[in-house]
């Protein structure tokens, strides 16, 4: 099982060094983010999974290249680098690379 951690505090900054960071960025009043949810814990072990509301960290949100324009918005982040967007077939499927 993979490290997945949802934020309670506007600090995805703090997690941008890791290796294989996948941002899942969503809101509450999200059904697809709710479905998605149980699949996040899924995944491979060798990334960490963080859960950011993206209506209460504003800041942490900003992060994501190219904005949020639908929930969930997922990142896949090296060291600091943005990689490219996931979709939630890529989630479901484990199709992260």
């Amino acid at each position: 099982m993979n490290n997945v951690i949802e934020l309670k505090a506007d600090n995805l900054v703090d997690f941008l060094g890791s290796e294989n960071l996948i941002a899942v960025f969503s809101s509450d009043s999200c059904s697809a983010c709710k479905n998605l949810k149980p699949y996040l814990y899924n995944l491979d072990e060798k990334y960490t999974v963080v859960i950011v509301d993206a209506v209460r960290h504003v800041r942490s949100s900003k992060l994501m290249a190219g904005g949020i324009q639908y929930y969930p918005t997922i990142g896949l982040f090296n060291r600091g680098y943005f990689i490219k967007e996931l979709s939630q077939f890529n989630i479901i499927e484990q199709k992260l690379d």
